[in-house]
């Protein structure tokens, strides 16, 4: 049940109505005495504080409107979640609180041995909770930053970030029936939309099917379970690629087989994809040989990789003027226009690099591009001349607002 409408009915002149009605108050003890059978007391106190703190003068609210705001955050608690990933718990000002929508993600600002560095990373906390975020960085054996952040990162460190972004969310007064498929660590923005779903006490059909590799490389293994117990309309299948001995459950790759058997009724849920490319594309391929309707597949893809540039598409060397630098310079036919901008100190926000994330997204004043990917763009940022530099190349000379 969502209470900020009860909370927020004086919204408009910065103050909460002193008339509180019984059935308000029968409302809300409720809802708490929900939450707090699930949740910390400390936890449930801050859903009621995103009704009250976003109504009080002063506070600032990062939304999609103003996703180039730089947020801080301290790190407050680290804690093991598999045998190579840590769950990261960043501590929000309350003067900075911001609402995330359930799968979005926020791109990181680290300062490594004196290097910065910029790395997105999905938020697996629910967006009830307004005080904190939480991210699992998993420990890859040349990652600069996800090694960083399991073996050195402690609480008391400060970043800056920015977000949140994507458009890979649940949202209930559209979705009645979803169906959530992750593979490994992929399982951080569907653990949002979950842990969102089971606060609210949303009524909603999921199934989540969740690969991974071994029991050991589960996250989230003691909460999924709980939910089950709580949500009479969750499904959780799990298939292990490379199962212990004693395992009885699904094992190989995931099936078309496997679809079939766990849900019904392939026409009527919401799919959302989450995991390595390859685990999306050959999940695609599944639901496409199952005749699911291609605007009903919803996905965030970890670790894509951008396509190569296409021969003949850019005329030859080109110019490209940041308006608001004051700076002109060369823009080759294989260079993209964020590359033009760190080379002539053009300062750009970027995240993924691979036209993801849409953190980069500038307003393209005069001149084509070709981007190569667009995902990290919405039909709205689109439609007012956004591109994504990271991925794009100049047709031409052109005019972008940095």
């Amino acid at each position: 049940m969502n209470i900020a409408p009860f909370l927020l009915g004086n919204a408009k002149s910065g103050t909460v109505s002193p008339v509180i009605s019984a059935g308000f108050v029968l409302a809300v003890s409720a809802a708490i005495g929900t939450l707090l059978l699930r949740r910390p007391a400390a936890d449930v106190s801050s859903v009621i504080r995103k009704a009250t703190d976003l109504s009080r003068d002063g506070l600032t609210t990062v939304t999609a409107a103003q996703n180039r705001k730089v947020i801080t955050l301290r790190l407050s608690r680290v804690e093991r979640q598999t045998h190579d990933s840590k769950t990261l718990r960043f501590v929000v000002p309350q003067i900075q609180r911001f609402s995330a929508q359930p799968g979005q993600f926020l791109t990181f600002q680290w300062t490594i041995d004196g290097n910065e560095v910029f790395r997105s990373y999905s938020i697996c906390s629910s967006p009830t909770q307004t005080g904190y975020v939480e991210i699992i960085p998993k420990r890859l054996p040349n990652g600069y930053v996800s090694v960083f952040l399991n073996d050195r990162a402690l609480p008391g460190l400060t970043i800056k970030a920015r977000g949140p972004y994507g458009q890979f969310c649940f949202d209930e007064t559209k979705h009645k029936r979803v169906v959530l498929i992750a593979a490994g660590s992929g399982i951080t923005p569907i653990m949002s939309m979950l842990r969102y779903i089971d606060d609210l006490c949303i009524s909603v059909d999921v199934t989540l099917i969740y690969c991974v590799r071994t029991q050991a490389d589960v996250f989230f293994k003691t909460e999924l379970t709980d939910l089950q117990s709580r949500l009479k309309t969750f499904r959780y299948v799990q298939v292990l690629s490379q199962p212990d001995p004693d395992w009885r459950g699904l094992s190989g790759r995931l099936t078309r087989e496997v679809i079939e058997h766990e849900i019904e009724n392939l026409a009527s849920p919401t799919f959302f994809l989450c995991g390595p490319t390859p685990f999306m594309d050959h999940t695609r391929q599944l639901l496409d040989s199952l005749h699911v309707d291609r605007s009903m597949i919803r996905q965030e893809s970890f670790g894509c990789v951008p396509d190569t540039p296409k021969a003949g598409d850019a005329a030859g060397p080109a110019q490209v003027e940041f308006i608001r630098a004051g700076i002109t310079c060369n823009l080759l036919p294989d260079e993209t226009v964020l590359e033009a901008a760190e080379m002539n100190a053009v300062s750009i926000s970027y995240g993924c690099r691979q036209g993801s994330c849409g953190t980069c997204a500038t307003r393209l004043l005069s001149g084509s591009v070709r981007m190569e990917r667009e995902e990290g763009l919405s039909e709205d940022l689109k439609a007012q001349g956004y591109i994504l530099p990271c991925v794009s190349r100049g047709l031409g000379d052109i005019k972008v607002d940095a």
